[in-house]
């Protein structure tokens, strides 16, 4: 079969196996395309209507607003817009390092709150859905606990939550279609989370080996309307494989912040005023600032230049760094120093150059090392996450990040 036979097999499968269903929809080219093929799927089983869930972001492009309102105005669709508060990351910035997308105390908002009857905000969100909302994880119950409060508002037994998710888009998504770690899976595109935390909610990614030629060839010989932002990207010369319409601000989306104030001048006016750094990183982001090598002044070594660029932060963002830093020394002091003998002298080295002399004299691989160099080049580059060893957002962070709103929030 090709992949447009496979992708409708799947979903008859999925869609007949379980209880209820519905499409998560970001407005873009592919969960586009999943929407049509669930709803053509839908009308062959008499399923009609597709459920259907956007989570919107707030900062979006109108044109991604246009589409997304053309698909959920269609009878064949059972909408749920959703415009709820939740505090984002920003990474052009160390000043305002988050903010909260249609929160009740950052207006004006980048863009009025759409009015459409089926839009849900803080103030008319359902007695179903309320349990399930949680203020800092809109991706999480949006792609899984929303599935279990559909369950609870339909009385189904479980629910399947197709994703327009493709494994060539990036590595990253080729390891989450393919991974087994804590899911239990159906088959290979269909999978369930064990933690037990959603357990009637069932994934399905009916279209993970479609190619991008695949998803623009559906578009064209159904005729079908999409969003339109994909035409001015291509103009402005950006290959397919590299077109995005997602939020603007993640740690990955901030190097695509030039390319808003072509598409959208007047969305990108709006963000400017919205989002602190957003000029900085329309500028910047897209080109070797955070990638290329760093550089310190010639009279100071990488552990004084680290000192003197905690100093030069603000409170919260310096904490956060400062954090990271003394759970890197301290994996390094349990792990090699107090378990293998290793000493400081050893493990903490200042600049890389000086790992790689004392990786040939001992005989010891790259993880054993801390250099300040690294440090450095983490604060330097805005990486707050940490991601060179590994860090993720943390539970602690979050809950530190809400507390500050708290404490702000009539600021």
């Amino acid at each position: 079969m090709n992949v447009y036979q496979t992708a409708i097999h799947r979903i008859e499968e999925a869609i007949t196996t379980h209880e209820d269903f519905y499409v998560s929809f970001s407005g873009g080219k592919d969960s586009g395309v999943l929407l049509e093929l669930v709803i053509e799927v839908a009308r062959k089983l008499d399923r009609l209507p597709v459920k259907a869930v956007f989570a919107d972001l707030e900062i979006i492009f109108e044109e991604t607003s246009r589409y997304t309102q053309y698909q959920f105005d269609r009878h064949e669709i059972e909408p749920y817009w959703l415009c709820l508060a939740e505090i984002e990351n920003n990474a052009s910035s160390v000043y305002q390092r988050y903010f909260k997308y249609w929160g009740k105390n950052e207006q004006p908002w980048s863009r009025d709150m759409p009015t459409m009857p089926y839009v849900i905000h803080e103030d008319n969100i359902p007695a179903w859905l309320s349990p399930y909302y949680q203020s800092r994880a809109t991706n999480e119950w949006t792609i899984t606990k929303f599935g279990e409060a559909l369950c609870d508002k339909t009385g189904a037994a479980d629910v399947i939550n197709f994703i327009g998710m493709r494994d060539d888009e990036s590595y990253g998504r080729m390891m989450n279609v393919r991974g087994m770690k804590n899911r239990d899976k159906k088959n290979p595109h269909t999978y369930r989370y064990v933690d037990g935390k959603t357990p009637r909610t069932w994934i399905c990614l009916p279209i993970h080996d479609w190619k991008v030629a695949d998803i623009w060839h559906y578009y064209a010989v159904n005729k079908l309307p999409y969003n339109r932002v994909y035409d001015a990207m291509w103009r402005m010369g950006i290959p397919p494989h590299e077109q995005r319409t997602c939020f603007a601000f993640g740690e990955e989306q901030s190097k695509t912040l030039n390319q808003w104030c072509v598409i959208e001048p007047h969305t990108w006016n709006r963000m400017v005023y919205r989002v602190e750094g957003a000029n900085f990183g329309k500028m910047y982001n897209h080109t070797r600032l955070n990638s290329g090598k760093v550089k310190k002044p010639d009279n100071l070594t990488w552990r004084q230049y680290t000192k003197a660029l905690l100093a030069s932060l603000p409170d919260d963002a310096r904490e956060i760094f400062e954090e990271k830093f003394k759970i890197v020394f301290w994996y390094h002091w349990h792990h090699y120093e107090q378990k293998e003998g290793i000493p400081k002298s050893v493990y903490i080295q200042d600049s890389r150059a000086e790992v790689k002399a004392m990786m040939k004299q001992t005989g010891l691989g790259q993880k054993y090392f801390i250099t300040w160099e690294t440090l450095a080049s983490a604060i330097i580059k805005r990486d707050f996450v940490f991601k060179k060893y590994g860090f993720g957002y943390s539970k602690k962070m979050q809950d530190k990040i809400e507390k500050v709103y708290e404490k702000w929030q009539d600021i």
